[in-house]
């Protein structure tokens, strides 16, 4: 199958791309211009005529959001109408993903716990509006274009080697690893308070290839393990993988103003078309913390 699939190089699409390659059903071409552009993505598009499409890029940072609403509005929301009306003048058969986020679901009520695709969404920053915008043109579409159908992923929190260090679990990693290269007993954190969902890139990977393949056209469909797991956990976790003993200090800083005390997701519709998450949570900060270790590219003073 002819397939495209944006922002493939970054985190999550390096491992997309890796299993497209293995399952050997699909022909990939990765999307090579500024999703901005109107004329340069309907050139890909008519270029290529994809018959599935993985939306992957976007803007993904929370603080770089705040920072910059108008840029991940323009990435986030103009990007993804740009492909979708592309793929509508393509007029062939389309099955597309759009990756949004279950930070869509904002603030809800603890009684909602744990969060399913019937809630109405409750955006608190930039980034989280802009993903339920571009979900609902993904709805429209699917609706009054009868050759597209797009499925709609929420993903939750998604953790593995090769994730950007301004998020939380490679950061935790990289100062411990630096405090015990150091000899420096503490590391700086945030809140560590709130709970979230974390899943194994993999895990929402063959999610993904899941709902390409068996989605409904127009549905929402969490990606997630199901399972509540604190900050505090995470951060004590990778201290105690790293084998020193380190004590953590809040800054500041790095407390958001605006954040979401408990986090995760019933993940049962995507369950029932046949998928189910293999990593476990341990195993897989292990492997991301002793990655870290070994690369030391990351510590070059």
């Amino acid at each position: 199958m002819k397939t495209l699939v944006t922002g493939g190089t970054g985190f999550v699409g390096k491992y997309l791309v890796s299993s497209l390659n293995q399952s050997g059903e699909y022909d990939i071409s990765l999307f090579s211009a500024d999703i901005r552009d109107k004329q340069a993505t309907e050139e890909i598009i008519n270029s290529v005529r994809p018959s599935v499409v993985f939306h992957l890029a976007a803007q993904p940072f929370v603080p770089r959001a705040i920072e910059d609403p108008w840029e991940t509005e323009e990435i986030n929301v103009k990007g993804t109408l740009n492909l979708l009306e592309s793929l509508h003048r393509l007029g062939k058969p389309v099955r597309m993903l759009y990756v949004s986020s279950a930070d869509v679901y904002g603030r809800q009520k603890e009684e909602s716990l744990p969060l399913s695709e019937t809630l109405i969404p409750k955006p608190i920053n930039p980034y989280s509006g802009s993903k339920l915008a571009a979900e609902s043109y993904c709805r429209q579409y699917s609706v009054y274009d009868k050759n597209l159908t797009v499925v709609i992923a929420r993903p939750f929190n998604h953790i593995g080697i090769g994730q950007r260090l301004e998020f939380v679990i490679p950061n935790f990693c990289k100062q411990i690893i630096q405090a015990k290269m150091d000899r420096r007993d503490f590391i700086e954190v945030g809140d560590l308070n709130p709970t979230r969902d974390f899943s194994h890139v993999q895990d929402i990977v063959n999610g993904y290839l899941t709902l390409v393949k068996k989605g409904e056209g127009g549905e929402i469909y969490n990606i997630c393990s199901g399972k509540e797991t604190s900050i505090r956990y995470m951060v004590e976790e990778l201290i105690k993988i790293s084998g020193v003993q380190l004590e953590y200090k809040v800054d500041a800083d790095r407390v958001r103003s605006a954040e979401t005390s408990r986090v995760f997701g019933n993940n049962d519709k995507l369950v029932k078309l046949g998928w189910s998450p293999v990593f476990h949570l341990p195993e897989t900060l292990r492997e991301i913390y002793t990655s870290m270790e070994n690369d030391q590219t990351l510590f070059n003073h």
